[in-house]
């Protein structure tokens, strides 16, 4: 099948601005078939995008306002690493160990790799700002593969959007805070309760089914507050993310201080006999050996246990993209991302890593693997004893540490998801990028707050929250090894002028080739029997092979909506607009074409037009 065809005619922005360019002087450009604009009018129009309001055109009023960001509502410098940091700092680091030391079994090989984790965040992150740099507008991804992969057309975008859309939602920070929020009223820290609980099936009959109903009731509602908040009142939204991420930071260095206090011996439990610091690998662990989940021999300290492991440090550290999907919101979007960047993930790193010796100075190896996801209430469990604080205040504190990755979720990725709205790529595009009533991505955060509800009502086990966030995980580890590599393509090829493109920033290509390495050995790992894939209902390699999938899928929406679809007598026009704040968006639509006129033949009799 052929190539959509391309029109001629610019697709322009609704608004006027004052003292805009008339309609005759809009400068036009063209690049390789893509129509340029400058977003304010058309030729022949009335202001409103005249050119693209013939009789043919059944798409004519799929249009919507580009607002332009004042510099007020604009991030700064540290509301941007208060975003990465707000994002970053969830649930992770308070429940990951345990499943860590499960794969790896040694004291000093986690250390080892939670510092691995941040070098290979760090690595990830020069490449995000290579290109956040070069390309400085909102859509993260979406923006860097259309501009490597542009071949064949739309195929990059469509595979992103069905990832995205889906899977970047807040189902599991939604029913984590929750979780710890019921936790903190029945004052209950323990891994028994946990356990318990996680354990329930659903039954109309059983008390104990209400409760499951009324943590998916508190989730739906969290996530409905959080969303009404970033779509009606965009400022309290930022403070508020602001003020989580602080409080992050604090509930974060108290563990730390905590885990001092315990290497001097001050706890209420005996300290771990022998210490977890005695040997490299620490003292021996029944749990490495005992607990398999039924899914084949021990994984400890084997090959396929280094990439589980790694995958888990990776998901805890995982968020550090998340101003590149803001940056037309961001003040001098470039300079301010090289600042903000790298001091959020500096600060979360060593945090990160003092954070895993305060859990060892207090708490054995097998305590740590039999906690599951309470390993910090543990923690202060065994330093402060069974306490109103341990008992309630902490799981309410971990409560909020959660609320705020749901917060700076629901800031950044309906941002993307409008983005993509905007290029007519998902179906009724025109509502989901409307930005009614204060300018705020209101019609995206709505398909944000509707996917999460949808998965937080259709499940009726934890299991569902873990795989949605594992497949997230791993399918936006594919998105990344296509940028790694695409960014090597582009400093390597000189055609595509790369290097006028971009700042003066640029990504050490060794550390590039290294991330994408090591990605590719924890996708290629994953596929080895293992427990922490594995659950009551799902096999290990459902998480990996649905994760792949979604590139397929994804390819699958792009031969519908490329290429079926203008079977039927629609094109597809590609262009890119140039705002008037010096932003640019890219935008398919489909158009009818024009209906070719018959031309008058020497047999039929000229029409005799009136004297009146």
């Amino acid at each position: 099948m052929q190539e959509p065809e391309i029109f001629t005619q610019p697709i322009t922005s609704k608004d006027r601005i004052d003292g805009s360019q008339s309609p005759n002087g809009l400068e036009l450009d063209t690049y390789r078939g893509t129509i340029y604009s400058n977003g304010l009018s058309s030729p022949g129009g009335n202001g409103h995008g005249g050119s693209r309001g013939g009789p043919n055109d059944d798409n004519s009023s799929d249009d919507y306002h580009d607002f332009v960001y004042p510099e007020e509502r604009k991030l700064g410098t540290w509301s941007t690493a208060f975003l990465i940091i707000n994002r970053v700092v969830g649930a992770g680091i308070f429940s990951t160990p345990s499943s860590i030391i499960l794969s790896i079994n040694s004291v000093g090989m986690t250390l080892l790799f939670w510092v691995l984790g941040g070098i290979m965040t760090f690595c990830s992150l020069f490449v995000y700002l290579e290109y956040g740099t070069a390309l400085p507008r909102s859509g993260g991804e979406k923006v860097y593969l259309e501009r490597v992969y542009q071949r064949p057309r739309y195929l990059a975008t469509c595979i992103f959007a069905v990832q995205f859309v889906f899977f970047a939602i807040s189902t599991a920070n939604s029913i984590s805070f929750s979780s710890y929020l019921l936790r903190a009223a029945k004052g209950s820290s323990g891994n028994e309760e946990y356990l318990r609980s996680q354990q329930l099936q659903p039954n109309i009959n059983d008390p104990e089914d209400e409760r499951q109903w009324l943590t998916r009731g508190i989730a739906v509602a969290a996530i409905t507050v959080v969303c009404l908040i970033h779509a009606f009142a965009p400022r309290w939204g930022i403070w508020l993310s602001n003020g989580l991420g602080a409080f992050k930071l604090v509930l974060l260095s108290l563990l730390v201080c905590t885990g001092f206090a315990a290497l001097a011996g001050k706890t209420a439990s005996p300290r771990p006999e022998p210490s977890n610091f005695s040997s490299f690998n620490g003292p021996e662990m029944e749990t490495a050996n005992a607990r398999t989940l039924d899914t084949g021999p021990p994984m400890a300290q084997t090959a396929a246990g280094y990439a589980l492991g790694l995958l888990q440090v990776l998901y805890s550290y995982g968020g550090w993209e998340n101003a590149n999907y803001v940056l037309t919101e961001v003040r001098n979007a470039p300079t301010t991302l090289r600042r903000a960047a790298p001091i959020a993930i500096s600060i979360v790193t060593v945090l990160y890593v003092l954070a895993n010796i305060a859990y060892f100075s207090a708490m054995t190896k097998d305590q740590m693997a039999n906690s599951r996801v309470v390993v910090a209430a543990q923690f202060f469990e065994n330093v402060w004893g069974k306490s109103v604080f341990v008992q309630r205040v902490l799981p309410l504190f971990i409560g909020f540490s959660s609320l705020g990755n749901v917060f700076a979720q629901s800031f950044a990725m309906p941002r993307v998801k409008q983005e993509l709205a905007k290029e007519g790529v998902l179906p009724w595009s025109r509502f989901w990028a409307s930005d009614w009533p204060f300018n705020a991505p209101s019609g995206a955060i709505f398909l944000h707050w509707i996917v999460t509800t949808v998965f937080i009502l259709a499940s009726q086990t934890s299991d569902v929250y873990t795989f949605v966030t594992n497949v997230f995980v791993y399918s936006s580890n594919w998105i990344k090894i296509l940028l790694a590599v695409g960014l090597v393509y582009l400093n390597f090829t000189p055609s595509e002028r790369w290097a006028e493109q971009r700042t003066t920033f640029r990504s050490s290509p060794l550390l590039t080739i290294f991330w994408t390495v090591s990605l590719l050995f924890v996708q290629a790992a994953t596929f080895i029997p293992n427990q922490v894939f594995t659950t009551e209902r799902l096999p290990y390699y459902v998480v990996p092979t649905l994760g792949t999938s979604l590139l397929a899928i994804g390819t699958a929406y792009w031969l519908i909506w490329a290429k079926v679809l203008p079977a039927f007598g629609y094109h597809i026009q590609h262009e890119i607009v140039q705002m008037p704040d010096g932003s640019e968006r890219v935008k398919y639509k489909r158009v009818r074409p024009k209906k070719k006129r018959k031309r008058q033949g020497q047999w039929q009799r000229p029409r005799r037009q009136s004297v009146w």
